[in-house]
């Protein structure tokens, strides 16, 4: 639904007592996205892969929040026999995989399984093709088949993701760099066709499809996009950018109902729950001023390209602040240096002398992280508590002057935060390998701000986007009531992140009745406590055009989970109970973390099973305490074959059975090939029927 004009922030006065509560995300704002087909690898090191014949993507969008399945089809003509293959893929920051599943001369569909470690289905190899390295981009998925290629043997690829499309003030972009002249500059015999279809509840006031001709239609709420080539070079990178209307808040629901037995991975519910949140930000919307200082490393690591980009960032940052704001650039080594002793407003005059102090800027010496820290938060209480106090800290080394300790580092900030009796919102990056993660992640933990970890190359563009980002705060401590009580449980994010102008809020949860809820959000704005109340339907049916939610709620759950993880030491008890729910939410609700991987593929036709076979092939009861049944019925005699495997992919048990025509009945005590009884937990387990079906689901035991 759309909601009109009544949830704005332009009536309200100055800030009085500012209080920041943003929960930590080790996500990329703004990413660059970097999608495109995939490229099936015979040599990685010399660049040899199969023929690409033809690619569907279809992309649905439901109010930013992206479904895109890419298909990709391919054929063995090489003339050099049957080959081990290997499939790579760009994900972007930011997109989660679902599936990936694919099939060989059109037979049955083949699914790979999530399990733990290990590099995505092989991963790698350092000596890859130079072309094939720039075409996979930073964070490639591989996956390796079990089995090899015939000649002249067709397969067809398809993998699925969710995504949140980037958005910001009003326009919302789509890119897939489908050009695919890095691997193959031949003609691609067969169609390539791009489907995009955009479902907004926000006025959609223009649609543009840059690089490529295709058709485009927009009625105001449904747009779309089409392209189709036959017989072809690929086609260009694919660009999309849509403008939503700027005097419209956007506050969209989604919920849906799973049936039961669908979701076996825990018990907080069938019901799925998200919301977005978009302010209006247009020129009429009044942001909250700020007090901003910019934290720059010169030690001697960032010598060369990384103090270059540094200063670019600080330019865009210093040619951007608002009117109204005050500011400072803290930049240290060894030692610690400022643009100023204190605070100054941002005038034409104050900007002109800053830029001129960024450009003579050098990197050498040590990395002197508390003190630079400490002469940023002494700072704060010698200006007014009415605006937001943010401080952007990047460094890509580990502190070598001044106290080096992790706790002490830690306690000397939050000694000087109590001593100046100010409250700070606290950005820190980390830029290379070198860095200390823990401190990072504590640093912006502790002072309700989060943590971004980027590349050597990335400085600028991921800093002087981030700071768009929070430019313009308009809704300070913002908070989600629901009624009835617990009527939506499992919320994330926890606590709420900010509201800024051209920004969107994403609110996910769980429920477990269906009913009405009325729902409040407050925070503090321009002296003022704000309220806001909305009345939504917790749906009782599983609706097929939200089946996004249920990864979209896993995946802020593991990115909450994560921050967790990495606020203990590694390895210790608090990080291993951690890294084990991680573990366990990847690989139930298949979708990807730092700690699992795509695993050995089976012939496992989910499709068939959740919607043809209905409970033919499921377990009862499920959860199970001492035994559990499945019924099989078979037209005709065949083996029956049961592998069940435990979360963390590692088969514990097989089952044989010479099926007989009529029913057969399997049944599971919840003990292993040894007799163990195993512990309480998810189990996922497959059923195959000779050579010709293979079925799969997840069992808990309690």
């Amino acid at each position: 639904m759309y909601v009109g004009n009544n949830f704005n922030f332009v009536n309200c006065t100055k800030l009085d007592v500012m209080k920041i509560f943003l929960k930590v995300f080790i996500v990329l704002f703004l990413s660059q996205f970097s999608f495109a087909n995939g490229v099936v690898i015979v040599d990685e090191e010399e660049g040899v892969y199969l023929t690409l014949t033809g690619t569907q993507i279809d992309v649905n969008v439901q109010n930013q929040i992206g479904t895109i399945i890419t298909s990709q089809v391919f054929i063995n003509d090489l003339g050099l026999g049957s080959q081990v293959i290997k499939y790579g893929f760009p994900v972007p920051n930011g997109a989660s995989v679902t599936q990936l599943r694919w099939k060989i001369n059109n037979g049955d569909w083949e699914i790979a399984i999530f399990e733990v470690g290990g590099d995505p289905g092989g991963g790698g190899n350092n000596n890859m093709h130079p072309n094939l390295v720039n075409y996979l981009g930073s964070s490639p998925l591989f996956f390796l088949f079990n089995d090899e290629i015939e000649e002249n043997s067709v397969i067809e690829v398809e993998l699925t993701y969710v995504e949140l499309l980037s958005y910001s003030f009003n326009n919302v972009t789509f890119e897939y760099p489908s050009d695919y002249s890095l691997i193959q500059s031949g003609i691609i015999v067969n169609s390539q066709n791009f489907d995009f279809n955009l479902f907004s509840d926000r006025t959609i006031d223009n649609i543009e499809l840059l690089n490529n001709v295709g058709t485009i239609s927009n009625d105001g709420n449904v747009a779309t996009v089409t392209i189709n080539v036959n017989e072809s070079t690929s086609i260009n990178d694919i660009l999309i950018i849509y403008e939503l209307a700027s005097d419209e808040l956007g506050v969209i629901p989604f919920s849906t109902f799973l049936e039961e037995g669908v979701n076996e991975c825990d018990n907080f519910g069938n019901g799925f729950f998200g919301l977005v949140v978009e302010p209006e930000s247009n020129a009429n919307t009044e942001v909250i001023d700020k007090n901003f200082i910019l934290v720059v490393d010169k030690s001697g690591s960032m010598t060369g390209n990384k103090i270059e980009q540094a200063k670019d960032a600080a330019y865009f940052i210093v040619n951007n602040l608002n009117f109204g704001d005050y500011f400072n650039i803290v930049d240290f080594s060894s030692d610690v240096d400022s643009f100023s002793p204190s605070l100054v407003e941002y005038t034409v005059e104050n900007r002109n002398n800053a830029l001129t102090y960024v450009n003579n800027i050098s990197a050498g010496g040590g990395t002197n992280i508390s003190e630079s820290l400490v002469v940023s938060i002494n700072q704060f209480d010698a200006i007014s508590e009415d605006s937001a106090n943010i401080i952007v800290f990047f460094t890509d080394g580990q502190a070598t002057s001044g106290q080096t300790n992790t706790s002490a580092i830690l306690d000397i900030v939050q000694s000087t935060i109590l001593a100046n009796e100010t409250e700070i919102f606290l950005f820190t990056f980390g830029i290379g390998e070198n860095v200390t993660t823990d401190l990072l992640t504590l640093l912006a933990v502790q002072n309700n701000g989060f943590v971004t970890f980027l590349g050597d190359d990335e400085i600028t563009d991921v800093i002087s986007n981030f700071y768009l980002t929070i430019r313009n705060p308009v809704l300070l401590n913002p908070i989600i009531t629901v009624e009835p009580i617990g009527a939506i449980n499992n919320v994330y994010p926890d606590p709420l992140p900010n509201l800024y102008k051209g920004q969107q809020l994403i609110f996910t949860g769980r429920y477990t009745v269906p009913q009405d809820i009325s729902l409040t959000l407050t925070g503090t704005a321009f002296n003022q406590n704000v309220e806001y109340s909305y009345d939504f339907n917790l749906s009782d049916q599983n609706n097929e055009g939200y089946a996004f939610l249920p990864k979209l709620w896993a995946k802020n759950k593991l990115e909450s989970l994560l921050i967790d993880y990495y606020s203990f030491p590694e390895g210790s008890p608090e990080a291993e109970e951690i890294l084990a729910i991680i573990e366990e939410t990847s690989i139930c609700y298949q979708v990807l973390s730092p700690f699992t991987s795509l695993g050995d593929g089976g012939t496992l036709g989910i499709e068939e099973f959740m919607e043809n076979e209905s409970n033919a092939l499921k377990f009862f009861p499920n959860p199970f305490s001492d035994e559990t049944k499945a019924f099989v019925n078979l037209k005709e005699a065949n083996e029956i074959l049961v592998n069940i495997y435990s979360i963390g992919g590692k088969l514990v048990k097989t089952i044989r059975i010479d099926g007989v025509v009529g029913n057969n009945i399997i049944t599971w005590n919840g003990n292993d090939g040894s007799g163990v009884n195993l512990k309480s937990g998810i189990y996922i387990y497959t059923i195959s029927i000779g050579d010709k079906k293979t079925y799969f689901g997840k069992l808990i035991k309690n």
